[in-house]
C-alpha cells in the first residue's frame, strides 16, 4: 500500500467512523478574547495530490490546479466587546486559496462606526496557455510541393504565455460629520511575466514593400521570447457631501502607467533561427533557408495623468431626480521603440543575401479626454416613470514621433530612411438613451426605450484628414424589455432589441442586428425548481457579405426530495455562425475570399447531494462538454495551385468531462474533514498532441472558532 493510499484510507476511516464517535457539542463554539475584542470565524486548509497524464501545459491552461498545501479560506470577524475600544468597532479579514492556486485573494477591513473605514484589498490571477507547436496539422493543400520537402504541413500558433496579474488597492474614508465624508484611494494593478509570439523581420522603408524584402517579411515569421511589465499607480482624494435629497461627489488624483517590454531569440535557441513558414523556409539546415542570426525589439511607453471626477445626484423636485458628472483625464508621456535584426533573405533574382537592418522611434503622446454624463428621472405617477439619460465622450490622441531605419544588403547597398510624423485621433460619441417603464398591474414591469448614438472618428497624419479612417456613424438601437412575476411559482423575464447602423467602421461591424432573450423560472412545487434561458442574435453587413448569428439556450432542473437528498441536471447548447469576404490588401496581389465558421457546444451537468447521518454527507457532481465546429475558405483559386482554397479544418470535435466526488464528515470538537476526487480528461479529435487527462485529491480540514 503507497503512502497515499494509507493517507485516504485513514481519512476515510474517520470519515465513517465520525457519527459513532462521543456526544458533540451542537451549540456555537464561544468566541475567543483578544484584548478588547470578541473573534470569531472558521478556517479550511488543505492538501491536494494530482496526477496528469499526456499533455501538461493544456491542463495548466483550463487548471493551473497543483499539488501542495493550501490555506483554501480563512474568515476572522472581531467586534468590540460594548465599545470598549476607542480605536476600531469591528474588523474582519477574509482570504482564498492562499498557497499556490491560480486565484487567490485577501480583504481586510477596520472600522470605527461614524469615525472611519478601512478596507484594503489583494487578489492575483494567473494566466497560462501554451499549445503545442510540434504538430503536423491537416492543411496539406496550401503548397503540396513546397510542404513536401519541409515535411510539414502548416503552421502552428507558436504563441505563449505565463503571466500573473496582480491587483491591490487601499480605501480609506473618514466621516467628519455626519453628512460629509473624506474619502482617499490608492489602486496599483500589474502584469508581469513571460511570453511567446511571433514577428516579422518589417522594416519602415516603403520602397521596401511592393519588392522581393517586402515578400520575405510579410511570409517569414520567427519566434521571439516576449517578457512583460506593465503596471498602474492610482492616489486620489476627495469627499462625499449630503444635504437633504442631494449628494455631491468628487475626486481629485495623479495616475501613471508604465509598460515595458523586449523580444529577443528564446535561450538556448541554436543560430541562425529558421521561419517558421513551412512553405518559404525549405528544409532546415539548407543554406539557401530564409534564417535570421539577431532579432531583438525593445518597447517602452509612460503615461502619466491628472484626475478629476465630479458627480452628484438630487431631486429638484419631489418626483423628478436629476444626476450628471464630468470626468476629465490627460494622459501623456514619451515613447521609445528600437528594433535590429541580420539574416537571409532573397532578392528578386530569389538569391538569398544577408542583411541588416536597425530602427528606432521617439514619439511623445498627448491623450485629453472629457466625458459628460446627465440624467433625469421623472415619475408621473406610481406606476409610470419616465428616464433620459446623455454621455458625451471626446477623446484626442496626439503623437508626434521620429522615426530612422538603416537596410543595408551587399546586393541593395545602404538605405535610410528618417521622418518625423504627427498623428492625431480625435474619437467623439454622443449617447442619448430615453425610457419609460410601466407597472400596470401587480407583477408586470414593461420598460420600452430607444438609444441613440453619433460616433465621430477622424484621423489626420501630418495635418491631411486620413479617409480611410476618418467616419461618422449614426445608430438606433431600440429596445423592449420585461419582467412578469404573477406568483411564486412562476417569473419570465426578457428582452426584444434591434440595431440599425448607418455606417460600419470595419468589414465585421453589423449594419443591423437583432436579438432576444428571455429567462423563464417555473417552481411548480416547493421542492423542484425549473430555470431556462434562450437568447438569439442576429447580425449582419450587406456590404461585405457578412452574416454573424448566435444561437444559446441552457435548462437547469433541481430537485430536492427531503432535507438529506437532492439532485440536479442541466443542459446549454450554443451555436455560432459567421460568414464574410475578405480581402487581404498586402501582397502580391489582393486575395479575395469567402470564409465561414461554424461552432457549436454542448454542456451536460448533473448532481446529487446527500446526508445519510446528521454528521455525514456526500456530493456528487459532473459536467460533459462537446465542442464541434467546421470551417472554409473558398475563392478563385491560382492556376498553379488548383487546391489552395480547399482547407480542412484543424481543431475539433472536443470532449471535455469533469467529475468532482466530495464525501465529509463533522468529528467532535475537531471540525470537518472532507475528501474531493475530481477526474477529468480533455480530448480534440482531429489534433490529439494536446490531449490529457488528470486525477485531482483534496483533503480539507475546516475549523469553527
Amino acid at each position: 500500500m503507497t503512502r497515499l493510499q494509507r493517507l485516504v484510507f485513514l481519512v476515510a476511516a474517520a470519515l465513517i467512523l465520525a457519527p459513532l464517535a462521543g456526544a458533540q457539542n451542537d451549540s456555537e463554539p464561544a468566541p475567543l478574547a483578544l484584548g478588547d475584542f470578541n473573534l470569531s470565524g472558521s478556517a479550511t486548509a488543505g492538501y491536494r495530490f494530482d496526477t496528469v497524464k499526456g499533455y501538461e501545459p493544456k491542463f495548466r491552461e483550463l487548471f493551473n490546479l497543483r499539488s501542495g498545501f493550501r490555506l483554501l479560506d480563512l474568515n476572522l470577524y472581531g467586534e468590540s466587546r460594548e465599545g470598549k475600544n476607542p480605536f476600531a468597532d469591528s474588523l474582519s479579514l477574509q482570504t482564498t486559496s492562499l498557497g499556490g492556486d491560480p486565484f487567490p485573494t485577501a480583504q481586510f477591513t477596520i472600522s470605527k462606526k461614524k469615525v472611519y473605514d478601512f478596507r484594503a484589498n489583494w487578489r492575483q490571477s494567473y494566466y497560462f496557455w501554451n499549445q503545442n507547436d510540434n504538430v503536423v496539422l491537416p492543411i496539406v493543400a496550401l503548397a503540396p510541393a513546397a510542404l513536401s520537402k519541409n515535411g510539414k504541413s502548416a503552421l502552428t500558433n507558436n504563441h505563449d504565455w505565463n503571466t500573473v496579474r496582480k491587483f491591490g488597492s487601499v480605501d480609506f474614508t473618514l466621516h467628519a460629520t455626519n453628512n460629509l465624508r473624506f474619502n482617499f484611494n490608492y489602486y496599483r494593478p500589474s502584469d508581469e511575466g513571460i511570453t511567446v509570439t511571433t514577428r516579422s523581420p518589417d522594416f519602415f522603408g516603403d520602397a521596401f514593400l511592393g519588392n522581393s524584402f517586402g515578400g520575405y517579411a510579410r511570409a517569414n515569421p520567427y519566434q521571439l521570447e516576449a517578457p512583460i511589465s506593465d503596471y498602474t499607480n492610482r492616489f486620489t482624494g476627495g469627499f462625499d457631501y449630503t444635504v437633504k435629497d442631494w449628494t455631491f461627489h468628487y475626486s481629485i488624483g495623479y495616475q501613471t502607467f508604465t509598460e515595458n517590454s523586449a523580444l529577443n531569440i528564446p535561450d538556448g535557441v541554436s543560430l541562425p533561427v529558421h521561419s517558421i513558414n513551412p512553405v518559404t523556409d525549405l528544409s532546415p539546415g539548407n543554406p539557401s533557408a530564409n534564417t535570421v542570426s539577431n532579432f531583438s525589439i525593445t518597447q517602452s511607453r509612460r503615461l502619466t495623468t491628472p484626475i478629476s471626477e465630479f458627480s452628484f445626484v438630487g431631486k429638484p423636485l419631489s418626483k423628478l431626480e436629476w444626476r450628471g458628472g464630468y470626468m476629465y483625464y490627460r494622459y501623456q508621456g514619451p515613447m521609445s521603440f528600437d528594433q535590429a535584426y541580420n539574416g537571409t533573405a532573397p532578392t528578386s533574382t530569389s538569391a538569398q543575401t544577408p542583411y541588416t537592418v536597425s530602427e528606432s522611434a521617439r514619439a511623445t503622446l498627448t491623450q485629453p479626454n472629457h466625458v459628460l454624463t446627465q440624467g433625469l428621472t421623472y415619475h408621473l405617477y406610481r406606476w409610470w416613470s419616465f428616464d433620459v439619460g446623455y454621455k458625451y465622450s471626446r477623446f484626442t490622441s496626439d503623437s508626434i514621433g521620429h522615426f530612422q531605419s538603416l537596410f543595408q544588403s551587399s546586393l541593395d547597398g545602404t538605405t535610410p530612411t528618417t521622418a518625423t510624423t504627427d498623428v492625431i485621433w480625435r474619437d467623439g460619441l454622443s449617447d442619448l438613451n430615453i425610457s419609460m417603464a410601466f407597472t400596470p398591474m401587480h407583477g408586470l414591469v414593461i420598460r420600452p426605450g430607444i438609444q441613440l448614438m453619433k460616433s465621430d472618428v477622424e484621423s489626420l497624419t501630418n495635418g491631411v484628414v486620413n479617409a480611410g479612417l476618418t467616419l461618422r456613424t449614426k445608430t438606433a438601437r431600440p429596445e423592449i424589455s420585461f419582467g412578469y412575476e404573477p406568483s411564486k411559482l412562476f417569473s419570465i423575464r426578457g428582452d426584444f432589441h434591434s440595431m440599425t447602423s448607418g455606417a460600419s467602421y470595419t468589414a465585421i461591424t453589423p449594419h443591423t442586428q437583432q436579438g432576444t432573450r428571455f429567462v423563464l423560472r417555473f417552481h411548480p412545487i416547493e421542492r423542484l425548481s425549473v430555470e431556462d434561458e434562450v437568447s438569439f442574435v442576429n447580425n449582419k453587413l450587406l456590404a461585405t457579405n457578412f452574416e454573424n448569428n448566435l444561437r444559446s439556450n441552457a435548462i437547469t432542473v433541481s430537485y430536492s426530495l427531503n432535507d438529506r437528498l437532492s439532485v440536479f441536471g442541466g443542459f446549454s447548447y450554443d451555436s455560432y455562425y459567421a460568414q464574410g469576404d475578405i480581402q487581404y490588401v498586402r501582397g502580391t496581389a489582393p486575395l479575395n475570399d469567402f470564409l465561414r465558421d461554424q461552432e457549436v457546444n454542448r454542456v451536460w451537468s448533473g448532481g446529487i447531494e446527500a446526508k445519510p447521518t446528521k454528521r455525514t454527507g456526500l456530493r456528487l457532481t459532473g459536467n460533459f462538454d462537446r465542442s464541434t465546429g467546421t470551417g472554409a475558405i473558398s475563392g478563385v483559386p491560382p492556376a498553379s495551385s488548383p487546391n489552395t482554397y480547399n482547407e480542412p479544418p484543424a481543431y475539433g470535435p472536443m470532449t471535455w468531462p469533469l467529475v468532482t466526488g466530495t464525501v465529509y464528515g463533522d468529528l467532535p470538537f475537531a471540525g470537518r474533514i472532507a475528501v474531493d476526487l475530481q477526474r477529468t480528461y480533455y480530448s480534440e479529435q482531429i489534433v490529439r498532441v494536446n490531449n490529457f487527462s488528470a486525477n485531482l485529491l483534496t483533503i480539507r480540514w475546516t475549523k469553527s472558532f
